[in-house]
């Protein structure tokens, strides 16, 4: 069957990463594993966590995390939003997480999205807490 006969899941990266936070909000696993891609590597790293790759390892670490059933919503604010040639688009942002209208995090997140054959999916998500106060001039070499 040609592209045309096949329903496209998430027609554009926005859609995929609006699919990302709208299943994260609702803590639902099968919906998180949805917008990662089937049928190319996938890396995780959630804050202050180890690199994770493939479904397999991704999709423990959100069974993990969903298993606090915590009502939350987020705060999204993008720095950076861009799509190359239709194969693959990459956000930066930052993640204000709330519970009953306190902040609890606030993390710097890259995530990146591929094109394939059955629409946008994911195949990267970077969280990670941001840098401290005086964390540029406390003498530490910048790694990247």
């Amino acid at each position: 069957m040609g592209r045309e006969g096949k329903r496209l899941m998430y027609r554009s990266a926005t859609e995929a990463e609006d699919a990302f936070y709208e299943a994260f909000a609702q803590q639902d696993v099968e919906a998180m594993m949805r917008v990662w891609a089937e049928d190319r590597p996938v890396f995780c790293i959630h804050p202050g966590g180890d690199l994770l790759t493939g479904r397999g390892e991704v999709e423990e670490s959100w069974k993990q995390i969903f298993q606090a059933e915590v009502p939350f919503h987020f705060e999204l604010e993008y720095h950076y939003r861009e799509e190359y040639d239709g194969q693959f688009a990459i956000s930066q942002l930052t993640e204000t997480l709330y519970l009953r209208h306190h902040v609890v995090g606030i993390v710097l997140a890259t995530n990146v999205y591929c094109g394939t054959d059955e629409g946008w999916r994911m195949i990267m998500h970077h969280a990670s807490p941001p840098p401290g106060p005086d964390a540029p001039e406390s003498g530490m070499p910048v790694l990247h």
